[in-house]
């Protein structure tokens, strides 16, 4: 059996060190993860139910991701040590799990752009486009399901590898055109709300980040998928490929939570552009201009509120002929 890990070619660097790598940068990613997903909970209290679970659940996932990535790495650099060969060769149970929830992670994401495209942004294409993105997830999904088939059903890492090109390829080319999909079109339906909705120049350049920060996320979840296809065509002797691929449910679960985020400041100021940019004071406030007298003597605030209490008490007191 030929394999896929040759031993004049392996190295710690290139293979537990790449796994290092990568699991440390996931650390890092999720604990961006936490705090933006304490700050949706803080300003989304009452969102949709779709979308509070799937945050706590795409949470858990994380968690479960990088508990099994840190048991992995253990198990290779501490309980393998010294037997570069032998790690190599035998494919932990927390290295195949991992794999099946990093797949999951990736899916649920996409599915959640799609759910909210075809809701919100169908109707702008003719329901054309919702259903070619919900054609590349569902291809991703068959390549998925092949990775982790093949995982379980092969007993050593050579052999895995040695028989995983075909869905690598299907799997990223499949999530890069999903993903480039989904953030072109969010950026077309926010180019044209601008026109059609009269934005102001005030919520224009906010409109304009967030058409950045839609295309940014796109773009970095799908050269992370395609950096990973790179490094298993250019280092296949390697794991480069896998260190990269520990990164990519973290892009996805950390863009995700930025759209969400990011409607907190497009909702106040769509807020503040409907009352004319302009707030009224809910105290009405008498303030002589007489030096001689003392202001805090002479200042009177009257509450908004008690002085339409009064009116009203007023026209119910006084008969129509007084009023």
């Amino acid at each position: 059996m030929a394999s896929h890990l040759p031993r004049s070619t392996a190295s710690p660097g290139n293979t537990l060190g790449a796994l290092y790598v990568g699991t440390t940068i996931a650390a890092i990613l999720f604990g961006i993860t936490n705090l933006q997903m304490l700050i949706y909970y803080k300003r989304y209290p009452d969102d949709l139910r779709i979308y509070r679970y799937s945050v706590a659940i795409l949470w858990v996932l994380d968690a479960f991701h990088v508990a099994l990535s840190t048991h992995m790495l253990y198990f290779y650099m501490v309980d393998m040590y010294g037997d570069l060969v032998g790690a190599l060769g035998y494919p932990v149970w927390s290295f195949r799990l991992q794999l099946v929830i990093n797949v999951l992670i990736v899916l649920y994401v996409q599915g959640l752009y799609a759910i909210r495209i075809w809701n919100v942004l169908g109707h702008h294409f003719g329901k054309i486009l919702p259903w070619l993105v919900l054609l590349a997830i569902a291809i991703s999904l068959g390549a998925g399901i092949f990775l982790v088939y093949d995982i379980y059903v092969t007993a050593t890492l050579p052999s895995f590898f040695a028989r995983v090109g075909v869905p690598i390829y299907f799997y990223c080319s499949a999530v890069v055109v999903a993903d480039l999909t989904i953030a072109l079109m969010m950026c077309y339906y926010l180019y044209k709300s601008r026109t059609a909705m009269n934005f102001s120049t005030t919520l224009t350049p906010m409109l304009l980040h967030m058409m950045r920060l839609i295309l940014v996320s796109g773009l970095a979840t799908s050269a992370c998928s395609l950096l990973t296809l790179i490094a298993f065509i250019m280092w296949p002797e390697s794991l480069i490929f896998m260190g990269i691929d520990f990164i990519l449910p973290k892009l996805y679960i950390n863009s995700l939570l930025a759209m969400f985020n990011h409607r907190h400041k497009h909702r106040s100021n769509k807020s503040s552009e409907e009352h004319g940019g302009r707030s009224l004071s809910a105290v009405l406030q008498f303030v002589p201009h007489n030096s001689e007298h003392s202001t805090a003597e002479t200042n009177i605030r009257i509450p908004l509120q008690d002085m339409c209490t009064l009116k009203d008490t007023r026209k119910g007191t006084l008969g129509p002929s007084q009023a």
